[in-house]
């Protein structure tokens, strides 16, 4: 099966840490993924806990520009080791954030990613039902979800704050690649090439709190809502090959309008920060992902379709399918270290691992978001009121095999996928 799987993020901007972004900057990111509240961190607190927002000391720039790079291969009855072709990219974001004057208020604005892939596999397509396959491909997917998100935190004290965040997310979607349907009674099992596009926006939410209960510890807690995203665009295809292995002598382009309904996760996270002496800063985090629920089963709807011989077949214009998912919910733990090593130049490492959410028998090479573990290093300069950060971090390449494929036509049975990636960010933030 390969349509739908394009709408789930594929290996581009995937990690064992984020497969659903939660922290963004240089900083965190260099600490494997652990929010860090600090006087000039937007970013984080508005994509991780806003509460965050009131240990903004001045009005401040939070900038980021995220560069990933993506390794693996994929085999099955007719490929060995073909591998993923994705150029690597680059992706900039940032916020703003500032107190109130004479109150207890702060404020953010931004534009941060939330799920983000583009993703090309070079393989050959395996044959289908009745023996169809269309060659060699170059398998495209895309999609981008970006949060514009207004937050506001508040201080109760000097040891407690709480937050909350307001975000519209825009998602663009793109897929080009064989689609073979799963669940619509007369076309399940078939398969076409098809080219889709949609667009579509969602509204989320979230609260967050921040406690110092000695002058070294802070401990955090979040909860995002989930994301339900109504995308709408177009489908073209070409089902010739199909046509003729089953002896129909027909045009075998098409074009619909086309739907889709992703839902994007809930999360909840927890975190815990010691700093030692001035020197040595400690951090762990704990996240939640409720892909269990989120990730089902993916509804897509074509409509006011224009080949003749699929309208008479189905005796309808239009047809909805559904792809099994069947994810399951994710857990990671994230720990990181940072040293300062002078008045202006600190350095960071840290370690980020999870479980694999996506069963052996809905895997494809479109939906591999399976690895576990991720290294991470940075390096932090201050000058100033400006602040420079750049982080590595490295996702240990991670393989899962299927053996029985719940997916129709058996394309992915008896397969394996190995995925890895790096990643290079670089982080400004500037005070006034």
């Amino acid at each position: 099966m390969k349509l739908s799987y394009f709408f789930l993020l594929s290996v581009t901007a995937l990690s064992a840490q984020d497969f659903y972004w939660n922290t963004v900057s240089a900083r965190s990111l260099g600490m494997g993924g652990v929010y860090v509240p600090s006087n000039t961190g937007a970013l984080d607190a508005l994509a991780a806990n806003p509460a965050g927002l009131t240990a903004i000391g001045a009005p401040a720039i939070d900038a980021n520009l995220t560069s990933v790079l993506a390794r693996g291969s994929f085999t099955n009855s007719v490929n060995q080791n073909s591998p993923i072709q994705t150029p690597p990219g680059l992706l900039p974001f940032g916020a703003f954030g500032t107190p109130v004057e004479h109150s207890r208020f702060s404020l953010g604005l931004g534009i941060l990613p939330e799920m983000l892939s583009v993703s090309q596999w070079h393989y050959v397509d395996a044959p289908g039902a009745a023996g169809t396959t269309y060659g060699s491909q170059f398998d495209k997917s895309a999609i981008i979800a970006l949060r514009a998100v207004a937050g506001v935190g508040v201080s109760l004290g000097h040891s407690i704050s709480i937050g909350a965040t307001f975000g519209v997310d825009y998602n663009q979607n793109h897929l080009e690649t064989p689609y073979i349907f799963q669940e619509q009674p007369v076309l399940a099992g078939l398969k076409t090439l098809l080219n889709l596009k949609t667009t579509g926006t969602g509204e989320n939410a979230s609260v967050g709190i921040l406690a110092n209960p000695t002058r070294r510890i802070k401990l955090g807690a979040a909860w995002k809502s989930r994301t339900v995203i109504h995308s709408t665009g177009h489908a073209a295809g070409n089902a010739g090959q199909l046509f003729e292995n089953l002896g129909i002598p027909n045009p075998a382009g098409f074009t619909y309008n086309a739907a889709v309904r992703n839902v994007l996760p809930q999360s909840v996270m927890a975190s815990a920060l010691w700093q030692a002496n001035p020197r040595w800063t400690f951090a762990l985090q704990g996240d939640w992902v409720n892909w269990g629920s989120a990730f089902r089963t993916l509804p897509v709807a074509l409509t006011n379709g224009t080949n003749a011989t699929i309208n008479s077949l189905l005796n309808s214009t239009s047809l909805i399918d559904g792809v099994p998912l069947h994810w399951k919910d994710q857990y990671s733990f994230h720990g990181g270290v940072e040293r300062v090593l002078t008045e202006n130049i600190s350095i960071r490492a840290g370690y980020a691992h999870a479980n694999d959410p996506v069963p052996s028998s809905t895997l494809s090479p479109l939906t591999a978001a399976i690895m576990k573990d991720q290294l991470t290093t940075g390096i932090g300069y201050r000058v100033g009121r400006a602040r420079f950060d750049l982080s590595y971090g490295i996702d240990l390449t991670a393989k899962q095999s299927v053996a029985q494929s719940a997916l129709l036509a058996g394309e992915y049975s008896n397969s394996t996928v190995r995925i890895g990636t790096q990643s290079l960010t670089l982080g400004t933030s500037f005070s006034f």
